[in-house]
């Protein structure tokens, strides 16, 4: 009586694991993720002029899943949303530039299952090298991760250059520090406070109760273009 007893409780649990058994292998089968690779390039010199060689460097790109060799990688040189290149493997190339200012070279890779990712560098296309770039900008207001503020911002912050040379400062802000743009370009009103300028401006139309990123970005007559830290801000609940 106890060994059929025994034999009925052993044939229940046979019954009832075998299906997990068989249900665990299918999840396992169909739950096979694809990670997205990781975009990642250096560039050399980050700051030139016109004939300038930029060389680019992507070999660091990685992916859970395929071997660097196998990720292709295409560039945007002008960050204008056309990629001028095809995708390839190859994973360095050089370009120049042909008029001074201020670029953005984006770079996306993608992996063997179409997952992208992308990743972009400022580069400074100069009209002369022997002159120095400005000192980065020394932030006053608002503090970093202020809270409670308005949605119109005062900024302000100092700055100098090595000669002395006109600067002028662009303001850039986003809801991340990745998507930050110029929110006013060609700042270069200032005020003396204690013997030094102190340049400032005010941007309206922040949105109530969100945080958003701040960065000034000095630019002096020979197009050197030197970024201040990222600082952060948090508006007032409605």
């Amino acid at each position: 009586m106890h060994k059929n007893q025994y034999s009925n409780r052993l044939f229940c649990i046979i019954l009832l694991a075998s299906p997990l058994m068989f249900i665990s292998c299918i999840k396992e089968e169909n739950n096979t993720l694809n990670h997205l690779p990781v975009a990642r390039y250096t560039v050399n010199p980050a700051r030139g002029e016109n004939n300038t060689q930029f060389v680019f460097d992507a070999t660091g790109v990685s992916d859970a899943e395929d071997l660097a060799s196998q990720l292709q990688i295409c560039w945007d040189w002008d960050n204008d949303g056309f990629y001028d290149t095809d995708f390839t493997t190859e994973k360095t190339s050089t370009h120049q530039y042909n008029a001074t200012g201020i670029y953005f070279p984006l770079m996306l890779v993608r992996d063997t299952k179409g997952m992208k990712d992308s990743i972009r560098h400022m580069v400074v296309v100069v009209s002369d090298l022997s002159n120095q770039p400005p000192a980065m900008p020394a932030y006053i207001t608002p503090p970093n991760w202020q809270s409670w503020m308005e949605p119109e911002v005062i900024f302000k912050w100092t700055c100098s250059d090595p000669e002395n040379d006109e600067i002028t400062f662009d303001l850039w802000t986003g809801r991340s520090a990745e998507a930050m743009f110029p929110a006013a370009t060609g700042i270069s009103e200032f005020n003396m406070e204690n013997g030094r300028k102190v340049y400032q401006t005010t941007h309206a139309g922040f949105e109530l109760k969100k945080t958003y990123y701040w960065q000034i970005y000095a630019k002096d007559v020979a197009g050197n273009y030197t970024a201040g830290p990222v600082w952060r801000f948090t508006t007032r609940p409605e």
